[in-house]
């Protein structure tokens, strides 16, 4: 392939082991962003096109080897095979004076695998909307014949629009023709052994079910914590993805909708042939579950929609206010919210919402009215409990009931945790008078009352609000059922 000619710095020894500065192609590095165990990764000015890549970098140490560079450039040609908006885009494949490279689309933002060290297990809705993204991404590399291989945490980017891209098809497969590329050779694991389907683990042959495996223990990791095996050495944790059956889910999540549960422990079937047949059929699964919330047909299947705003706003990651039952009333709105937010931000890179991973909103008087209630949330919720975001909801949007309703649960966790008791109290009254007919509306409201009673002082009328809640069975969502374990302990603690 031919390249422009290179700046004079590009005619140092490929050997060296920093290219920031030099030229590559027309590609002027700018910095080390990444490095892998085959390759380096560096952002880059495309000077002729005006934007930023990011330039992958074959290892010098493997230029000379035959085998590392069919590897290197069979990942090339599987991703550029792929236009998909959930796959990085592969802009070209090069040589430069020894340096193999390849220049592919540049995502700021951060991956999974940070995103979840930050934030821990992700709420139901976050994992659907992560979801539902790689599926599409694993089903237009299955049409093109490309098993990745290597679906991991660390290669699924979260970009500044609230977007998921796949990256890395270095460990991908090519199926073409009914024939299969095999470039595995000793010494190198395709492949992560925390993710590896027991197909990929005993060196059998793969297809897009491999990949759903993967997905499958990605999935996992991201509602309950951690991933379904883990082990002091690769080893260990390779046999396990073939002898050992992954412990469920919902013992780790107990407010994980069933109908989610059941698609991961089938995701992670030892049995190919008892996975999902092909990624369409799992995103139809996980649109399925959407539409089911958003139709309210099936209240039995607890099931969640989509909110990526949600990361940010809560740090412990878990659910806020979603029992079995609740959440999928209260998040079903959010799926509408991000289709539209990203689809605006689709016009152009200049136009792009903020950052819903990093961005603030703005304090009160710079709150925006936006176009829908379900928006209006959706942009409340990366507020870090900005009392006036959620106000605003309900002030611009009085008659949107479920919105409205979500906003004044935000609320009264944010007059809990600064201790305005009396406005608290008057939300979870509220709930309580609303809520006879409505069990999880019921549940917020004793168990706020009687977290505002213990946290006044009232242990007596704490113990009978409590005593009420137990006895109708009701359930809570992560973060209030945490505060209703405290105001117990203090009621216990306290002297009589």
């Amino acid at each position: 392939m031919s390249q422009s000619t290179p700046s004079n710095s590009a005619d140092e020894s490929p050997s060296s082991s920093d290219l920031c500065g030099r030229t590559i192609g027309e590609y002027h590095i700018l910095r080390r962003i990444g490095r892998g165990g085959m390759a380096e990764v560096y952002l880059a000015d495309q000077e002729s096109l005006k934007r930023q890549v990011a330039i992958k970098v074959l290892r010098p140490e493997y230029t000379q080897d035959e085998q590392y560079l069919k590897r290197f450039r069979h990942e090339a040609k599987a991703a550029g095979s792929l236009n998909h908006a959930n796959i990085v885009a592969v802009y070209q494949i090069g040589e430069s004076h020894g340096i193999q490279f390849i220049a592919q689309e540049y995502v700021p933002g951060r991956n999974l695998k940070e995103f979840l060290k930050k934030k821990g297990p992700l709420e139901v809705s976050i994992a659907l909307h992560i979801m539902r993204q790689v599926a599409q991404a694993l089903e237009a590399a299955a049409v093109a014949g490309v098993v990745h291989r290597d679906i991991k945490p660390e290669n699924i980017l979260l970009t500044r629009k609230g977007d998921i891209k796949v990256a890395d098809f270095g460990l991908a497969q090519l199926t073409l023709h009914g024939e299969k590329v095999e470039l595995t050779q000793v010494g190198v694991t395709m492949g992560t052994p925390l993710y590896m389907s027991p197909e990929q683990v005993a060196g059998g042959s793969l297809d897009c079910r491999s990949d759903l495996y993967s997905f499958g223990v990605m999935c996992f990791q991201m509602l309950g914590g951690k991933p379904p095996f883990t082990g002091e050495t690769a080893l260990a944790i390779a046999v396990q993805h073939i002898n050992t059956m992954p412990p469920q889910l919902e013992s780790l999540r107990s407010d994980l909708p069933q109908p989610l549960v059941r698609l991961i422990h089938r995701l992670l079937s030892k049995k190919r042939e008892d996975r999902h047949p092909d990624p369409t059929s799992l995103l139809a699964e996980i649109k399925q579950i959407a539409k089911q919330v958003s139709t309210g047909k099936s209240p039995a299947a607890d099931q969640y929609e989509f909110d990526t705003r949600r990361l940010e706003a809560q740090p412990a990651g878990l659910s806020a206010a979603a029992g079995k039952g609740y959440g999928r009333q209260m998040t079903l709105f959010v799926f509408a919210a991000i289709v539209a937010l990203v689809a605006g931000a689709g016009i152009g890179w200049a136009a792009r919402v903020p950052d819903p991973f990093a961005s603030q909103v703005p304090e009160a008087k710079q709150i925006p009215q936006l176009t829908s209630a379900a928006a209006q949330f959706y942009y409340a919720m990366n507020s870090s409990h900005n009392e006036d975001a959620f106000l605003a909801v309900i002030r611009y949007f009085p008659e949107a009931q479920l919105e409205v309703r979500r906003a004044k649960e935000k609320l009264g966790v944010i007059y809990l945790r600064k201790g305005d008791y009396t406005a608290a109290s008057k939300q979870y009254d509220e709930f309580v008078a609303t809520g006879q007919h409505d069990p999880n509306l019921l549940a917020l409201g004793l168990a706020g009352q009687a977290i505002v009673a213990s946290l006044q002082g009232d242990a007596t009328l704490s113990a009978t609000k409590m005593a009420e809640f137990d006895r109708k069975g009701l359930r809570l969502g992560v973060e209030m059922d945490e505060l209703l374990r405290q105001a117990r302990e203090r009621n216990y603690k306290r002297p009589n």
